[in-house]
C-alpha cells in the first residue's frame, strides 16, 4: 500500500526536502532515528566535487556504503530527508519491497523506503538506516543522495571550499563514547529566516543538494528590482517546470550576513510553504553556500554562516566566538 509523503524535488540537482511518511501505517520501530555504531569522536571526512558534466560544479560527493557493498558517490543534500538510490544500486545492496511513497515536487515519483542494516560513510558506520529507492536513476553523474541530518549525533561543520565535513563530538558529561539523547524534529532541512533584497521576510532553504539558487516566482513579482528573461525550462528528479531567469543579484539577508546568489530562477515554491506552513521565499544552492563554512547544531536548532578565514583564525586562537547563529525553523 502506498504511503502518503511529501516530498520537494527542486532545480536540476535533486533536492530533496522534508519526506513525511504518514504515521498512521508506520511501524515505530521504523521510525527510530540511525543508530551511531562507531566510536564518538571527531571526523573529518574528505569529500569531493560533484561536476555534472559540462555543467560547473554542482555539489559535493561523499563514499558511501549500505549493507557492505559497492562504494556509492552520493550528494551531500542538506535539504534531503532520507538517503535517496537508484533501483540498480538497490538491487545491488539486496533491498527490496519497502512501503512505498510519493515523491513529489516538478512532478511525482514513486519510491520505495526500506529500513538496512549498514551505511558506512568512510570510518562513520550506522545501522538501521531508511532507505529510500526509485526505479531508473536518481541523478546523472552520482548514485543518489545522503542527508547532511544523518549527522545530526554531531555538531556538523561542512566547509564546502576546503572540502571537508567535520563531525564534532557534542560536549557532554557521563560517558563521552555515547552520543546525547534526543530526537530532531520531523523537519531537517536547514530552513532559516530571511529578508530577501531587504524588504521581504521569510524563510530560505540553506541547500547544497540544488545545482542553482531560486527565489520564490510571488515573490520575483511583488518586489521591484527583478528584472527577469523568458521562461526557461528546470529539470528535478520528478521531472521539470517553467521558470524565468533573474538577471539581477538577489540578496538574502540571513542573521548579519547578506548572501548574494546569481544565476537565479523564479519558481513556483508554494509547494514548500504549504508543507512548512512558512513562507519559502527561496532556495540558496551551492553555489551560493560554496564560499562558506556552515556549522549546523542540529541539538539546538542553529546554524552558523562564517568565511572559512574567520573559522580558521578563531580554531588557531581557540576562541569560541563567531558570527551570531541562525535559528532553524521548527525548533
Amino acid at each position: 500500500m502506498r504511503q502518503m509523503a511529501t516530498v520537494a524535488f527542486l532545480l536540476a540537482g535533486m533536492v530533496l526536502v522534508g519526506i513525511q511518511l504518514c504515521k498512521a501505517t508506520m511501524d515505530p520501530a521504523a521510525d527510530a532515528p540511525p543508530q551511531l555504531v562507531s566510536p564518538y569522536q571527531h571526523y573529518d571526512l574528505k569529500l569531493r566535487t560533484f561536476i555534472p558534466s559540462p555543467r560547473s560544479p554542482a555539489g559535493v560527493l561523499l563514499s558511501v556504503r549500505i549493507n557492505a557493498g559497492r562504494p556509492l558517490r552520493m550528494i551531500l543534500d542538506s535539504g534531503a530527508d532520507l538517503i535517496v538510490i537508484g533501483g540498480k544500486d538497490a538491487r545491488s545492496a539486496g533491498l527490496s519491497g519497502g512501503a512505498e511513497i510519493d515523491l513529489v515536487g516538478l512532478g511525482r515519483r514513486i519510491a520505495s523506503v526500506v529500513q538496512v542494516e549498514t551505511v558506512e560513510v568512510g570510518p562513520v558506520a550506522y545501522r538501521n538506516c531508511r532507505v529510500a529507492y526509485v526505479k531508473g536513476n536518481v541523478i546523472d553523474g552520482a548514485d543518489g543522495v545522503i542527508p547532511l541530518k544523518l549527522f545530526s549525533d554531531f555538531i556538523v561543520r561542512l566547509n564546502l571550499t576546503g572540502e571537508t565535513l567535520g563531525l564534532i563530538p557534542y560536549p557532554i558529561e557521563g560517558n563521552p563514547d555515547v552520543p546525547p539523547a534526543g530526537r530532531i524534529h520531523k523537519h531537517d532541512p536547514l530552513l532559516v529566516p530571511t529578508v530577501l533584497n531587504g524588504s521581504r521576510s521569510g524563510y530560505v532553504v540553506l541547500d547544497t543538494g540544488a545545482y542553482r539558487s531560486a527565489v520564490s516566482g510571488e515573490a520575483a513579482r511583488t518586489l521591484s528590482g527583478f528584472p527577469m528573461v523568458p521562461e526557461v525550462r528546470v529539470a528535478a528528479g520528478t521531472g521539470a517546470a517553467s521558470g524565468q531567469r533573474v538577471s539581477s543579484l538577489i540578496h538574502f539577508a540571513i542573521a548579519d550576513r547578506d548572501l548574494i546568489a546569481d544565476d537565479v530562477v523564479a519558481l513556483d515554491l508554494s509547494n514548500l510553504s504549504r508543507h512548512y506552513g512558512v513562507e519559502v521565499l527561496g532556495v540558496l544552492g551551492f553555489p551560493a553556500l560554496t564560499p562558506y563554512v556552515l556549522t549546523v547544531d542540529y541539538r539546538s536548532g542553529q546554524v552558523k554562516i562564517e568565511s572559512p578565514q574567520k573559522v580558521s583564525s578563531r580554531e588557531l586562537h581557540r576562541g569560541q566566538y563567531g558570527d551570531p547563529p541562525s535559528q532553524l525553523a521548527f525548533r
